[in-house]
């Protein structure tokens, strides 16, 4: 096993044995305003194209960074009460799952009809507080016809509420084949796993690079949407 999936197997473990438990507090002191993360590896690994872009458009914000690879929605739903209870000043959330269902809470569930359920906890959570909350829909899986199941229940989840959906999928679908590409315009635009959004194994590490076409096209429409979300903020 080479160091980068030995790297992975081991952040998994963490993830199984515990996943996402809620962590100290904000340190004391008046908060800024704070943009909180949720999700997994797609958001995790993209973070060199998010990140930047919220912190020059939001330089008086903070980020509050919970996604973690190989995790469910379902795991991070302990955490955002800790979070909004421990006064992280949250005002904008980002949920953003790809589906994954590795983890313990995600036993012998049906993957659409939980997250279904999971971000309806989630999303209802934060707008009771008057949380703005940015929710994305996944692409799914290299060859796979849009949408997944994850991506369906973002879908269901978003109804009528007052979110602001980040639909991702067109960014990776090949128009012709009316499925999710590997590549686009003769650019890799996902990794050889067909989940990830860039060859981890290649660049021997877990972060993408910020000028990689698939994070680009992942990460933008989410940063971008929640640098608007931040600027409705009263």
């Amino acid at each position: 096993m080479n160091r980068l999936l030995g790297a992975v197997a081991a952040l998994l473990v963490g993830v199984l044995a515990a996943a996402c438990q809620p962590s100290p507090g904000p340190p004391p002191g008046p908060q800024p305003d704070r943009v909180a993360i949720y999700g997994d590896s797609l958001m995790n690994s993209s973070s060199a194209v998010w990140r930047p872009t919220i912190k020059e458009q939001l330089p008086d914000w903070a980020l509050l960074e919970r996604a973690t690879w190989g995790s469910a929605a379902c795991d991070h739903l302990e955490q955002m009460e800790a979070d909004a209870r421990e006064a992280w000043n949250v005002r904008v959330v980002v949920l953003a799952f790809y589906g994954n269902s590795i983890t313990p809470c995600m036993s012998g569930a049906d993957v659409e009809e939980r997250y279904r359920w999971d971000l309806t906890v989630a999303v209802d959570f934060w707008l009771e507080r008057g949380v703005r909350v940015v929710l994305v829909v996944p692409p799914g899986p290299v060859d796979s016809e849009p949408y997944s199941a994850a991506g369906r229940a973002a879908l269901a989840v978003a109804g009528d509420r007052r979110v602001r959906l980040v639909d991702t999928t067109g960014a990776f679908v090949d128009p012709e084949a009316g499925t999710f590409a590997s590549e686009l315009d003769g650019v890799a635009v996902r990794s050889p796993d067909g989940i990830h959004l860039c060859d981890h194994e290649a660049l021997g590490g877990l972060t993408c690079d910020e000028d990689d076409a698939g994070a680009i096209r992942y990460a933008q429409p989410i940063a971008d949407a929640v640098v608007a979300e931040a600027r409705l903020v009263k």
